[in-house]
């Protein structure tokens, strides 16, 4: 069964993300899309970053980490996704710097609803324009092994 959401965006409504930095500690609450096409994964890194990831974002007060996905791909990349199922759960606890990391995160198994949408081939910019801008591409599944993943390390 396909989870759809609709993402409507609401300038009263004040988005705040699940994230919270206080002293030396963090917590986030991510949600991440596992989007697999013709053999290949779309992965993202911000412009001046070096380590991949899976695409996704932090979940806002009142969304379902579905609903923030379906959002997250709408902003960063213009493209509408269906969501297949919860495909795993992550909590880990991590140093970031010199911050005490908790984080929470959903792994889903999204598709396209139209594949059109997106270039198959090549580095796809983000359509967010702050600094914080994200590159995404296709990877082969097989050789994702290869690129320099982010991880998170137990204390």
């Amino acid at each position: 069964m396909d989870i759809i959401c609709v993402y409507l965006e609401a300038s009263s409504l004040r988005k705040i993300d699940l994230r919270f930095n206080e002293d030396n500690k963090l917590f986030g609450f991510r949600s991440t899309g596992v989007l697999i096409h013709n053999g290949r994964i779309l992965i993202q890194r911000g412009v001046d970053d070096t380590e991949f990831a899976l695409p996704g974002g932090c979940v806002a007060w009142g969304e379902t980490s579905a609903e923030t996905l379906v959002r997250e791909f709408k902003e960063e990349l213009g493209v509408d996704i269906v969501i297949k199922r919860l495909i795993w759960v992550e909590e880990v606890f991590w140093k970031w710097g010199d911050k005490n990391a908790h984080t929470l995160c959903h792994y889903h198994l999204i598709a396209l609803t139209d594949v059109s949408q997106i270039p198959n081939e090549g580095i796809i910019k983000s359509l967010e324009t702050d600094e914080s801008r994200l590159l995404f591409q296709w990877v082969d599944i097989n050789k994702l092994g290869g690129y320099n993943t982010i991880s998170h390390k137990k204390q």
